[in-house]
């Protein structure tokens, strides 16, 4: 089955990682004098949108491992407690397979009880003075900072920092918007990071360029390597280079192929074709089939001709060891590849293996602006293809079911949106 999950499969183990008790509390606000059915009031007056917001939600708790997640009515809705944070109440959440993982696994979960969830849209109920975003845009957000629950998408309102969150241009649907956040940061940190890729100048903004006029102590130890020394200068990929992205069917593999071939990169996708070939047939992506691996492989080097000096997996250890196979090095410029599931073990003479830096997103404002800057132009003028959605009834009560759909492979080439 192919995953989407931008956090690496390798953190998963035998058994499960000691969880500790929760310390977060979120803060009672005070109960507003009137509170619609909906849980949320609003007045319109001739130049604001004024909402009051409850003390209480419903939120979805996971109590321990290896459990149903539980519906909890009268749960602390979070208060903002830094200037560039936003409150939002969730319209639609869009499951990602972390949801389903972290819970079978053991990793990504640092306390319990916990709200999970890292997708949402919805509207902006409370923005601080001096905002890019005002009450009443509707905004989706990626929220990579798990350890926040104030930011999980599991409830029925979230807070969110403004470098994480895009305005949705009216003709997007939120329910659509909710299946957009993780995935595509994954995919554009991958490109823009990892890799090096300078995308289409929509902004003026160049990740590596960024990142490099930045104080070093800007980012996290664990990942200031890969964020400052990914790739040399002169490996960057160029106009006409060929990637290959092994797992074609998910959602960061949308993206990652529709930014890469803007960006003028020849893009070949691994994918199961007799399942989804008719859905990315109309792609500028030469399509191979991933039933035999070795097959696939010689036909990746056939078509590049020793030239493919950049890959992307999105599948898991295995895959990403046989993409390995196909890349080729020169003397002056090494191989690069990606693993957004897992990486292979085995090192490869002149292959340098990268593990996506997912938590500068939002650790890194100007990353975040960067990314949600572009995202917001590239909806706007619709050059963005945006993944299939199927959306499951019930709310937050529906979840748990549609994760069960998810564990049992029964999800692919299209996101799960449950509108709130």
């Amino acid at each position: 089955m192919t995953s989407t999950s931008p956090y690496p499969h390798s953190q998963l183990t035998q058994g499960l990682a000691p969880v500790s008790p929760c310390s977060f509390v979120c803060p009672q606000a005070p109960l507003p004098s009137k509170i619609e059915k909906d849980n949320i009031s609003c007045s319109i007056s001739s130049t604001v949108l004024e909402y009051s917001v409850p003390s209480s939600q419903i939120a979805l708790v996971l109590q321990g491992l290896r459990q149903p997640y539980t519906l909890t009515p009268a749960h602390a809705v979070p208060l903002v407690s830094r200037p560039d944070e936003l409150m939002i109440k969730i319209q639609a959440i869009g499951l990602n397979p972390i949801d389903w993982k972290s819970v079978d696994y053991g990793f990504g979960i640092p306390c319990l009880p916990y709200i999970a969830g890292r997708d949402f849209a919805g509207v902006v109920v409370k923005a601080p003075q001096g905002s890019t975003y005002i009450e009443g845009d509707v905004v989706l957000c990626a929220s990579t900072d798990y350890r926040d629950q104030r930011k999980a998408a599991f409830q029925e309102y979230a807070v969110a920092q403004e470098h994480t969150v895009c305005k949705l241009p009216s003709h997007v649907p939120v329910i659509n918007g909710a299946a957009l956040g993780v995935a595509y940061v994954a995919a554009t940190l991958a490109l823009g990071v990892c890799l090096g890729l300078r995308f289409p100048a929509l902004t003026g903004n160049d990740l590596c360029d960024i990142l490099r006029s930045l104080p070093p102590d800007s980012f996290p130890a664990d990942v200031r390597s890969e964020c400052l020394n990914s790739i040399d200068e002169h490996e960057r990929p160029c106009t006409g280079d060929w990637v290959a992205i092994w797992g074609g069917s998910s959602t960061s593999a949308l993206f990652l192929s529709q930014i890469a071939s803007l960006a003028g990169l020849k893009v070949i996708l691994v994918v199961d074709v007799a399942r989804h070939g008719a859905r990315l047939a109309n792609s500028s992506c030469i399509l191979i089939d991933c039933h035999d691996p070795a097959r696939a492989v010689e036909t990746i080097r056939g078509i590049t001709q020793g030239s493919l000096r950049f890959g992307i997996d999105t599948v898991g250890k295995e895959t990403a060891a046989q993409l390995a196979q196909c890349l080729e090095a020169d003397s002056e410029k090494r191989s690069h590849l990606v693993g957004l599931a897992a990486l292979p073990k085995a090192e490869v003479p002149n292959v340098v293996y990268h593990s996506v830096p997912m938590k500068i997103f939002h650790e890194v404002p100007e990353i975040g602006k960067s990314l949600m800057l572009w995202l917001g132009i590239a909806l706007e003028r619709s050059l963005l293809s945006l993944p299939v959605v199927s959306t499951i009834p019930g709310g937050l009560g529906g979840i748990n079911a549609a994760l069960d759909q998810m564990r049992q492979g029964q999800v692919s080439g299209r996101r799960l949106v449950v509108p709130v």
